[in-house]
């Protein structure tokens, strides 16, 4: 008798998770998709809407604005979702920070050094960037790690921290170790610690990962590695997912129908576990991690880099 009664209280409990759960996913696919990056060939900041629908493919834009920025620094771009800006280096060494909705500037900060690699800091507010001093020879030139105040623009530190360092398209902050990582070109993780410019430790990864994306709820680095086909444009892509504290391959799939990926473009989309990712189509394509299937598909009309994803209800 009372095991029925306790088969019963289980049952009930999962018909309750599984309402729950499909109310969840109905609520996130009522959801507005938002893309915003920038349009190389018109230097323009874009902010593209989608309804989400996470079966959706070849879905049409329900809005798209765009705003002029100029020439502007690579690997500079930051994004807040919480209250929509985008920030870009532009190539008078001024960091600005502009509303993706409105394209009203929110902030800009004359900088002594043109940054990249540039990362926000919430926890303490500021910005922090990457520059480079060359040297008698292409080898001992030395990285600098600068942090600026996001109040009023001024700098708080600016520390060397590396010599004749090649680094990857990959980098991230982790906040609440006060850690500024970036990838080098032979596949070692550098842990700085911004502020002092000290090198708090190295990891060598076991994988070769291209536009690595930190996921920290799950302490990993996602990113793309591709295998060269028959030409540049006929390979093999996988999706990569990397284990922060030893280096080790969590997992590696192949990226379904998709055989070319562009430069620095990517995100991570929690909300499907997916990499996003823009193909040389213009496509851009949410990846499943755990699968390597597309669960979402837009095609764009042109050419976009320093890819953002975000939803809101409206």
């Amino acid at each position: 008798m009372k095991t029925q009664q306790i088969l019963r209280s289980l049952t009930a409990v999962a018909v309750v998770a599984v309402l729950f759960t499909a109310c969840d996913k109905d609520k996130a696919s009522k959801k507005v998709l938002n893309l915003t990056a920038i349009n190389n060939s018109k230097s323009q900041v874009v902010n593209v809407k989608f309804k989400s629908t996470q079966k959706s493919m070849e879905s049409k834009p329900m809005e798209e604005k765009t705003f002029p920025i100029g020439c502007r620094q690579m690997l500079s771009t930051t994004f807040d979702a919480q209250n929509k800006t985008f920030g870009y280096m532009a190539c008078d060494n001024t960091y600005r920070i502009m509303d993706v909705e409105t394209g009203v500037a929110k902030k800009q900060f004359s900088l002594p050094e043109s940054i990249s690699m540039v990362v926000v800091d919430a926890i303490r507010n500021v910005l922090i960037g990457r520059y480079y001093v060359s040297g008698t020879d292409k080898d001992n030139g030395t990285d600098h790690v600068l942090i600026i105040n996001l109040n009023d623009g001024s700098i708080i530190s600016d520390k060397q921290f590396y010599v004749g360092g090649f680094w990857n398209s990959t980098y991230f902050f982790r906040d609440i170790e006060n850690e500024y990582v970036l990838l080098k070109s032979d596949n070692v993780l550098v842990f700085v610690n911004p502020s002092t410019g000290n090198i708090i430790k190295t990891l060598n990864l076991d994988t070769e990962i291209y536009n690595g994306i930190y996921d920290r709820k799950n302490n990993r680095l996602i990113g793309a590695t591709f295998t060269s086909g028959t030409d540049k444009f006929n390979g093999t892509v996988h999706i990569v997912t990397v284990d922060l504290n030893t280096g080790k391959t969590l997992s590696k799939v192949v990226a379904q129908g998709i055989n070319s990926i562009g430069g620095e473009e990517r995100d991570y989309d929690a909300e499907t576990n997916s990499y996003v990712l823009i193909t040389n189509n213009t496509e851009v394509l949410f990846v499943d991690v755990a699968t390597g299937n597309v669960n979402e598909r837009y095609q764009l009309d042109f050419d976009i880099t320093s890819l953002k994803v975000w939803r809101n209800n409206k």
